[in-house]
């Protein structure tokens, strides 16, 4: 659990170095959402999840959950996302130790 936690922190230390290089070179003050990165990685992918998860889940889902989600700043979900992972192996091998 520990190395999924200290690898969404490398990853969300990444995109925060990414969008602040992007601030340095003079644009625009503001975090990269996780819609922009999944379109950038997969754009099929990002296409087939709103038909998909409108017919096969729930059509409120989409909208306004996922599209919500997708607004999140991901470099700010990553590190809280590491810091959840790496809080939760360590509780769990305290709890182990005694």
């Amino acid at each position: 659990m520990i190395w999924i936690g200290r690898s969404l922190g490398i990853l969300g230390l990444v995109v925060l170095i990414t969008d602040a290089m992007g601030w340095a070179d003079g644009g625009e003050t503001r975090f990269s959402d996780i819609g922009e990165w999944w379109f950038w990685a997969h754009p099929d992918s990002l296409q087939l999840a709103q038909p998909a998860l409108e017919r096969h889940v729930a059509p409120w889902l989409w909208d306004p959950v996922m599209l919500t989600v997708l607004l999140w700043p991901l470099a700010i979900v990553l590190l809280v996302l590491a810091g959840a992972f790496i809080g939760w192996a360590r509780w769990r091998r305290l709890r182990r130790e005694g």
